[in-house]
Protein backbone atom coordinates (compact mmCIF):
# COMPACT_ATOMS: atom_id res chain seq x y z
CA UNK A 1 0.00 0.00 0.00
CA UNK A 2 1.24 3.29 -0.81
CA UNK A 3 1.95 6.50 1.53
CA UNK A 4 -0.98 9.12 0.25
CA UNK A 5 1.51 12.29 -1.26
CA UNK A 6 1.32 14.92 1.23
CA UNK A 7 3.20 18.46 1.20
CA UNK A 8 7.17 18.16 2.43
CA UNK A 9 7.26 20.12 5.60
CA UNK A 10 9.60 23.08 4.44
CA UNK A 11 6.59 24.38 1.94
CA UNK A 12 3.99 24.15 4.54
CA UNK A 13 2.93 27.23 5.77
CA UNK A 14 4.51 29.48 3.58
CA UNK A 15 4.18 30.76 -0.21
CA UNK A 16 5.98 28.31 -2.51
CA UNK A 17 6.90 28.45 -6.44
CA UNK A 18 6.84 25.35 -8.94
CA UNK A 19 10.33 25.25 -8.77
CA UNK A 20 10.78 25.34 -5.13
CA UNK A 21 8.31 22.06 -5.39
CA UNK A 22 10.64 20.73 -7.67
CA UNK A 23 13.51 20.59 -5.23
CA UNK A 24 11.71 19.26 -2.59
CA UNK A 25 11.08 16.23 -4.65
CA UNK A 26 7.49 17.14 -5.78
CA UNK A 27 6.79 16.36 -10.17
CA UNK A 28 4.19 18.96 -12.02
CA UNK A 29 2.03 15.95 -11.51
CA UNK A 30 2.19 15.94 -8.20
CA UNK A 31 1.36 19.46 -7.98
CA UNK A 32 -1.86 18.41 -10.23
CA UNK A 33 -2.70 16.43 -8.19
CA UNK A 34 -2.32 18.30 -4.72
CA UNK A 35 -4.10 21.12 -6.28
CA UNK A 36 -6.97 19.17 -7.08
CA UNK A 37 -7.38 17.00 -3.71
CA UNK A 38 -7.77 20.32 -1.93
CA UNK A 39 -3.93 19.78 -0.02
CA UNK A 40 -2.45 23.22 -1.96
CA UNK A 41 -4.06 26.10 -3.74
CA UNK A 42 -2.87 27.70 -6.95
CA UNK A 43 -2.65 31.61 -6.45
CA UNK A 44 -0.68 32.63 -9.50
CA UNK A 45 0.90 30.86 -12.17
CA UNK A 46 3.49 29.06 -10.79
CA UNK A 47 2.61 29.98 -6.91
CA UNK A 48 1.18 27.93 -4.67
CA UNK A 49 0.49 27.82 -0.88
CA UNK A 50 -1.25 25.27 1.79
CA UNK A 51 -5.22 25.05 1.43
CA UNK A 52 -5.38 25.85 4.58
CA UNK A 53 -3.17 28.63 5.39
CA UNK A 54 -4.34 32.60 5.26
CA UNK A 55 -2.38 35.08 3.76
CA UNK A 56 -1.16 37.94 6.07
CA UNK A 57 0.04 41.35 4.57
CA UNK A 58 3.82 39.85 4.45
CA UNK A 59 2.50 37.06 2.37
CA UNK A 60 0.65 39.29 -0.37
CA UNK A 61 3.72 41.11 -0.64
CA UNK A 62 5.94 38.19 -1.16
CA UNK A 63 3.17 36.76 -3.44
CA UNK A 64 3.56 40.07 -5.77
CA UNK A 65 7.29 40.17 -5.52
CA UNK A 66 6.97 36.08 -6.49
CA UNK A 67 4.74 37.56 -9.79
CA UNK A 68 6.28 40.24 -11.06
CA UNK A 69 10.16 39.46 -10.10
CA UNK A 70 12.74 41.75 -8.97
CA UNK A 71 13.71 44.20 -8.50
CA UNK A 72 10.15 45.43 -7.01
CA UNK A 73 8.95 47.35 -3.88
CA UNK A 74 5.86 47.46 -1.89
CA UNK A 75 4.62 51.27 -2.62
CA UNK A 76 2.54 54.33 -2.11
CA UNK A 77 -0.81 53.02 -0.84
CA UNK A 78 0.00 49.70 0.64
CA UNK A 79 3.48 51.25 1.73
CA UNK A 80 1.61 53.66 3.97
CA UNK A 81 -0.78 50.73 5.22
CA UNK A 82 2.29 48.13 6.28
CA UNK A 83 3.70 51.51 8.09
CA UNK A 84 0.41 52.27 9.90
CA UNK A 85 0.05 55.40 8.58
CA UNK A 86 -3.63 55.70 6.89
CA UNK A 87 -7.07 53.52 7.62
CA UNK A 88 -7.40 52.89 4.25
CA UNK A 89 -7.73 49.61 3.54
CA UNK A 90 -5.82 49.19 -0.54
CA UNK A 91 -8.36 46.83 -2.67
CA UNK A 92 -4.78 46.01 -4.59
CA UNK A 93 -0.99 45.50 -3.54
CA UNK A 94 0.80 48.65 -4.83
CA UNK A 95 3.93 47.79 -6.05
CA UNK A 96 7.24 50.11 -8.02
CA UNK A 97 8.26 48.15 -11.13
CA UNK A 98 11.08 49.32 -14.02
CA UNK A 99 8.89 51.01 -16.72
CA UNK A 100 9.06 47.86 -18.87
CA UNK A 101 6.96 45.59 -16.00
CA UNK A 102 3.35 44.10 -17.06
CA UNK A 103 1.37 41.60 -15.49
CA UNK A 104 -2.29 41.27 -15.79
CA UNK A 105 -2.84 40.02 -12.16
CA UNK A 106 -6.03 41.54 -10.88
CA UNK A 107 -4.50 41.85 -7.19
CA UNK A 108 -1.64 43.97 -8.02
CA UNK A 109 -1.40 48.07 -8.79
CA UNK A 110 1.73 48.59 -10.67
CA UNK A 111 3.45 51.91 -9.83
CA UNK A 112 5.89 51.99 -12.86
CA UNK A 113 8.48 54.39 -13.02
CA UNK A 114 12.25 55.18 -15.21
CA UNK A 115 13.77 56.18 -11.80
CA UNK A 116 13.32 53.52 -9.53
CA UNK A 117 16.51 54.28 -7.35
CA UNK A 118 16.54 50.77 -5.94
CA UNK A 119 19.66 51.99 -3.35
CA UNK A 120 17.50 54.85 -1.79
CA UNK A 121 14.51 54.51 0.91
CA UNK A 122 14.31 50.76 0.06
CA UNK A 123 14.15 48.37 2.95
CA UNK A 124 14.65 44.76 2.54
CA UNK A 125 12.65 41.99 4.27
CA UNK A 126 12.63 38.51 3.89
CA UNK A 127 10.82 37.78 0.61
CA UNK A 128 10.57 41.19 -0.41
CA UNK A 129 11.52 44.84 -0.74
CA UNK A 130 9.38 47.83 1.02
CA UNK A 131 9.54 51.74 0.88
CA UNK A 132 10.82 53.15 4.00
CA UNK A 133 8.82 55.51 5.75
CA UNK A 134 10.02 58.10 4.41
CA UNK A 135 10.54 57.31 1.11
CA UNK A 136 6.94 56.42 1.00
CA UNK A 137 5.39 59.87 2.66
CA UNK A 138 8.06 61.47 -0.30
CA UNK A 139 6.19 59.56 -3.10
CA UNK A 140 2.76 59.67 -1.92
CA UNK A 141 3.28 63.68 -1.97
CA UNK A 142 5.40 63.43 -5.74
CA UNK A 143 2.45 61.32 -6.97
CA UNK A 144 -0.57 62.98 -5.30
CA UNK A 145 -2.68 62.60 -8.19
CA UNK A 146 -2.52 58.65 -7.69
CA UNK A 147 -3.81 58.64 -3.74
CA UNK A 148 -4.94 62.38 -3.33
CA UNK A 149 -3.13 65.21 -1.39
CA UNK A 150 -5.42 64.69 1.51
CA UNK A 151 -4.26 60.88 1.71
CA UNK A 152 -0.50 61.95 1.56
CA UNK A 153 -0.90 65.06 3.91
CA UNK A 154 -2.75 63.17 6.34
CA UNK A 155 0.31 60.13 6.52
CA UNK A 156 2.48 62.66 6.93
CA UNK A 157 1.14 64.27 10.08
CA UNK A 158 0.71 61.23 11.91
CA UNK A 159 3.95 59.95 11.06
CA UNK A 160 5.28 63.10 12.52
CA UNK A 161 2.64 63.25 15.59
CA UNK A 162 3.78 59.40 16.42
CA UNK A 163 7.30 60.61 16.26
CA UNK A 164 7.95 57.46 13.16
CA UNK A 165 9.74 59.99 11.38
CA UNK A 166 10.35 63.94 11.72
CA UNK A 167 10.27 66.94 9.09
CA UNK A 168 14.02 67.03 8.87
CA UNK A 169 14.27 63.31 7.72
CA UNK A 170 11.31 63.46 5.00
CA UNK A 171 13.47 66.37 3.66
CA UNK A 172 16.51 64.68 3.65
CA UNK A 173 14.95 62.23 1.38
CA UNK A 174 13.55 64.87 -1.08
CA UNK A 175 17.16 65.77 -1.63
CA UNK A 176 18.31 62.40 -2.27
CA UNK A 177 15.44 61.53 -4.31
CA UNK A 178 16.13 65.07 -6.16
CA UNK A 179 12.22 65.84 -6.05
CA UNK A 180 12.09 68.71 -3.02
CA UNK A 181 10.94 71.38 -5.79
CA UNK A 182 7.82 68.94 -6.26
CA UNK A 183 6.95 69.28 -2.80
CA UNK A 184 8.63 71.86 -0.85
CA UNK A 185 5.49 73.61 0.25
CA UNK A 186 4.12 71.17 1.14
CA UNK A 187 6.70 70.37 4.16
CA UNK A 188 6.89 74.53 4.36
CA UNK A 189 3.00 74.41 5.67
CA UNK A 190 3.80 71.36 8.10
CA UNK A 191 7.06 73.59 9.84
Amino acid sequence: MTKPLQLPRILQKQLFTTQMALKNGLTKKDLRYLCENGIIARLARGVYQQADHDLSEDDQAILATLIVGKPSALCLLSALSYHNLTDIIPKKTWFMVPAEKRTQHSTLRLFRTTQPRWNIGIQKETGYWVTTIERTLVDCLVQRKLLGTQTAIEALRKAIKNKKTTLSKVLDMTMRLKVEHRIITYIEALA
